[in-house]
């Protein structure tokens, strides 16, 4: 079933993977801010200029988006929901085009990382980062820009009347971006969550991350991401980012409770239930 939001914001436009999981998870009637920055998809939220915001939190190929993370926690943001998005990228231009033309390839940064094996292929093509996947499109399509093509989800060349010149040339066919909904306060209620993200800071103490992970163990918690994020203010220390599945809520507070007295800080991002099934 849909979920009905009044207003999400989103980092890109029309035809980016943010916006592919708008039209493929939420109401048709929800209206989306686009932003140009994951900073300015934060400050739309903070500021109640929308209801929720949609932002791409680690990819299966590229990894965590450390930046990202930084941002919720420094917002005090809460994740509600998290969504699953198969990536394909087609490389698409202007029609009447071959890959022999093209000599620019224009796309967010993670989406060129995600092709390196094509691109090592045609090192005749220039590759020039942008703020977006669909934006370059676009622009290309607007200002009928011949030789430069762009990086794009799949039905994204369709919205701008481009030309699919070599679709799916991703490095790996099993390429998924996971998406985390955020919202000012907590919607989930411990009683329907099987999922957690929490941040947390270790005392300066030897053998302090195995005793938390000792814990997490003792209270049957299933470790499915651990992520170490530099601290601004402290050089060279680390906070963590663990993501836990659980099946006992009863379990999952006493977890809770001893690590606030355990750790230095201890903070629950997020109870929501798994986008796996």
């Amino acid at each position: 079933m849909p979920m009905s939001f009044s207003k999400i914001a989103i980092q890109g436009i029309e035809g980016s993977n943010h916006y592919k999981v708008i039209t493929d998870y939420f109401n048709a009637q929800t209206q989306i801010k686009a932003c140009s920055t994951f900073r300015e998809v934060v400050d739309a939220l903070v500021h109640n200029q929308v209801d929720a915001a949609l932002m791409a939190i680690e990819n299966s190929i590229a990894g965590s988006i450390l930046p990202n993370y930084r941002l919720l926690i420094d917002a005090n943001l809460q994740i509600t929901q998290e969504f699953y998005l198969n990536i394909c990228h087609n490389l698409v231009a202007l029609p009447n085009q071959s890959i022999e033309d093209i000599t620019q390839v224009k796309s967010h940064q993670m989406a060129l990382h995600q092709c390196g094996e094509f691109f090592n292929a045609h090192p005749h093509i220039r590759l020039i980062e942008d703020e977006d996947t669909a934006l370059p499109a676009k622009v290309i399509a607007e200002n009928k820009q011949k030789n430069v093509a762009a990086l794009v989800p799949t039905g994204t060349a369709e919205l701008f009347g481009l030309t699919v010149i070599q679709p799916n040339i991703q490095d790996v066919d099993s390429n998924e971006t996971r998406f985390v909904l955020l919202e000012k306060s907590a919607k989930t209620g411990i009683e329907n969550a099987n999922k957690a993200t929490l941040h947390f800071e270790l005392k300066h103490e030897r053998g302090s991350l195995a005793v938390l992970l000792a814990v997490m163990h003792q209270y049957q918690m299933n470790l499915t991401k651990i992520q170490s994020i530099p601290i601004a203010h402290k050089k060279w220390t680390y906070a963590f980012i663990v993501d836990v599945r659980f099946t006992d809520a009863e379990n999952f507070k006493k977890m809770s409770q001893e690590l606030t007295s355990t750790t230095e800080v201890f903070q629950v991002l997020g109870l929501y239930k798994s986008g796996r099934i």
